[in-house]
């Protein structure tokens, strides 16, 4: 039976003449069947004919030298042929869609919000790819900065210290021999300052000293 549905149009034509002979009570669940396909595909030919002839005198309107029209008038007949050849086609109760003008311009605006809203999302994600960038610039900075101010506080530490260590050099390095000058030194009559100076010369002294010494 689903050779059938491919039935060509001169043998349906052929098969629907011997069920003129026959009568429909004596007709099988499969003849019954059988002749409406043909019957469809006689019938569903020869109008679908007269529509085609329909159309081809239709377009012969388009003759300027006979007829005037404009771009409104065209658009008003293929939307009222649309319109019933929708209605036909629902009756055949089959998903089948018909595109009109109308539905052309709702499809073409969808498209084009569509567009307009891609345009509008790149640039809101070029602003905040600036935002973000200026942000990155912006922290790696401040980093920069904190790490400077660091450093500076480190050099201050070490300035502060490298001076403690200078003046803890400077300091006079006290033993039981140095004791017993200093005391000597100040029942003398030395000031504390006087007995200072006096043994740092001799500080120095004996480090040139020694310096020459190693070079000979």
């Amino acid at each position: 039976m689903s050779e059938l549905s491919k039935i060509s149009f001169a043998k349906a034509q052929s098969i629907l003449k011997k069920f003129r002979y026959k009568p429909r009570p004596e007709w099988s669940d499969d003849e019954r069947i059988l002749f409406k396909l043909c019957n469809f595909a006689v019938l569903s030919k020869k109008r679908l004919n007269v529509i085609l002839k329909s159309l081809q005198s239709l377009s012969k309107l388009s003759d300027k030298s006979h007829y005037k029209y404009n771009e409104l008038d065209i658009k008003l007949i293929k939307e009222l042929i649309l319109d019933n050849l929708e209605v036909c086609f629902d009756k055949f109760k089959q998903k089948i869609s018909v595109i009109k003008e109308s539905d052309i311009e709702i499809i073409q605006n969808h498209i084009n919000n569509i567009k307009n809203e891609n345009l509008r999302l790149e640039n809101e994600i070029k602003r905040l790819n600036f935002i973000i960038e200026n942000y990155i610039n912006e922290k790696e900075l401040n980093e920069i900065k904190d790490i400077k101010d660091l450093l500076n506080e480190k050099v201050v530490v070490q300035n502060t210290k490298i001076r403690s260590s200078k003046k803890s050099k400077e300091k006079l390095a006290f033993d039981k021999r140095n004791i017993r000058e200093f005391l000597r030194k100040w029942n003398e009559g030395q000031t504390t300052f006087e007995i200072t100076e006096s043994h740092k010369r001799i500080d120095v002294d004996i480090k040139n000293t020694k310096k020459r010494r190693f070079k000979l």
